[in-house]
């Protein structure tokens, strides 16, 4: 059989589903990295036949099988895992009369993430509307109130006694992701790559279960690069195999490869 090249230089995509769903593998985007990793324990017997030492006998055992992957985005599910979180789904809404107490300086967090205010009023007459941009501004998570505004204004006019305002707004359509929920869900892993040099062919590789650690850490700025996010998962025995069978993982790689037309 002829000699045939096969270095390999490999890039592809990781899709998961829930362990059992029997739903479609969908994708958790780009990720940098995809590194498998194993933990042995070595056994080892001296050989005390020789004075000058020696093995007589060893056995490696398997103590763990891991996958680590580097995630660039941060989609709602990827945010779930790393957090052992359970990730809601929040329609965009209309909310009424959302009372607040406000102050200058401070931001008012509305309950639901805003996408725009329709109005703000006084709480106690209802009778003042006050004016986006010069009373108050939209924030990510609520609203400020500006100096020198008309509602900076009455906030001062009354003294020590807290003044509260109405708001009305249209609230954003969001992910809410609920931290620590759970201890970590079963998934199922998916490997699709495909080799550039050699023999450029398809290479697969597929985790029966998988389950994903806490991130130890998560960085919420990142302005001179790209933001990744580095997780570790465990791959678990799927005992179901049968024989001659891995209960933790396969590769299927492509041969004889067609030549490109």
């Amino acid at each position: 059989m002829a000699w045939k090249k096969e270095t390999a230089v490999i890039g592809g995509l990781v899709k998961m589903r829930k362990v059992g769903s029997g739903l479609p593998f969908t994708p958790v985007g780009l990720c940098s990295t995809v590194q498998q990793t194993h933990e042995t324990n070595d056994l080892t017997l001296n050989d005390a036949t020789n004075p000058l030492g020696g093995t007589y006998d060893k056995l490696e055992k398997i103590t763990r099988m891991g996958i680590q992957l580097n995630m660039r985005e941060i989609f709602a599910r990827n945010l779930g895992i790393q957090l052992y979180g359970t990730v809601y789904d929040v329609p965009s809404t209309t909310v009424t009369e959302e009372s607040h107490v406000v102050q200058v300086g401070g931001t008012c967090m509305l309950a639901k993430m805003p996408l725009s205010i329709d109005e703000i009023v006084d709480t106690d007459t209802g009778a003042i509307t006050y004016v986006e941009d010069v009373d108050y501004q939209l924030t990510g998570a609520g609203f400020e109130v500006l100096e020198g505004g008309a509602l900076a204004t009455a906030i001062a006019g009354a003294g020590e006694t807290p003044f509260s305002v109405d708001v009305s707004y249209t609230s954003a359509d969001y992910d809410e992701i609920e931290a620590i929920t759970n201890s970590g869900e079963e998934w199922e892993l998916m490997f699709e790559g495909a080799n550039a040099v050699g023999q450029k062919g398809k290479i697969n590789a597929h985790y029966w279960r998988v389950r994903f650690g806490l991130a130890e850490s998560m960085d919420f700025i990142s302005v001179d690069d790209f933001m990744g996010q580095t997780v570790t998962a465990e791959v678990l025995a799927d005992t179901g195999r049968g024989a001659g069978r891995s209960a933790y993982m396969k590769i299927n790689k492509q041969k004889n490869v067609p030549a490109a037309p």
